[in-house]
């Protein structure tokens, strides 16, 4: 494993390779519950370590948090796009309510886990206009069905996907760094002092391809995604160019 692990994790790693082998002995697809990005990390190392091929979907391409499945190589040709809704445990819940009424992501997790539902039950959860979706395992969908308030705002469920998923694009910019040290890029993204990235670093408050980092020297790579508590997510999405004076140029996307 590339990354350390919590006692929690390794209880992670090894369930999923439980799943592999219950997977590989009865010739049944094995499912997860949801993962967040960590988690799914975890597993696809695990499963790369087993010989594994593991497929993660959340409901909708493009999820942040989904279910890790291991089929038999006979449903390979299934894995593209929609076919995966008929593949996976998952089940999505709409909620109406008035547009003049504000409910955020909170509100409905709220609303959720006051039923007493586990978190990774729960996959992502959208919120727009006068409306939101939640993505569950199949057994948890008939409980969040009966939600007729969250909040102080009645809403009326529905056992089907009728809100749009609007994905934001992130939002793109340049900068310019002397190397490509973490302390660096942390201040590229956050607009920081170099001592006040490195605070941030040594804080445990930045992580890197979803494992907390302390190391202000780390070199980040392309493609790396950095995760800084207070400021949000992003990725480092390529090395530009360097210049004259050996600075070099970095394009990095901000999710929003």
């Amino acid at each position: 494993m590339p990354f350390e692990l919590t006692e929690d994790e390794r209880y992670l790693s090894a369930h999923i390779s439980d799943l592999i082998a219950l997977s590989l002995r009865s010739g049944v697809p094995r499912f997860s519950a949801f993962l967040n990005e960590r988690e799914a990390a975890i597993a696809a190392e695990t499963a790369r370590t087993e010989d594994a091929i593991p497929v993660f979907f959340g409901g909708y391409e493009g999820a942040s948090r989904t279910v890790c499945g291991f089929f038999e190589s006979t449903y390979g040709e299934d894995f593209a796009g929609d076919a995966k809704n008929g593949l996976f445990p998952i089940r999505a819940v709409s909620f109406a309510f008035r547009e003049r009424d504000k409910l955020s992501h909170r509100d409905f997790l709220g609303a959720i886990m006051s039923l007493g539902i586990k978190r990774g039950t729960v996959g992502d959860i959208v919120v727009n206009k006068g409306g939101g979706a939640v993505f569950c395992l199949e057994a948890e969908a008939d409980l969040i069905l009966g939600i007729t308030k969250i909040g102080n705002v009645g809403v009326c469920a529905e056992d089907k996907l009728t809100v749009p998923i609007e994905k934001p694009e992130p939002v793109r910019f340049t900068a310019s760094v002397p190397s490509m040290r973490l302390d660096c890029i942390v201040g590229a993204c956050t607009n920081a002092s170099r001592d006040k990235s490195a605070s941030l670093v040594k804080s445990g408050l930045v992580s890197a391809d979803f494992s907390v980092c302390l190391e202000v020297s780390k070199t980040v790579s392309e493609n790396s995604v950095l995760s800084i508590r207070g400021y949000g997510k992003f990725k480092v999405s390529k090395i530009v160019g360097v210049s004259k004076k050996g600075r070099i140029h970095v394009e990095i996307e901000k999710y929003v």
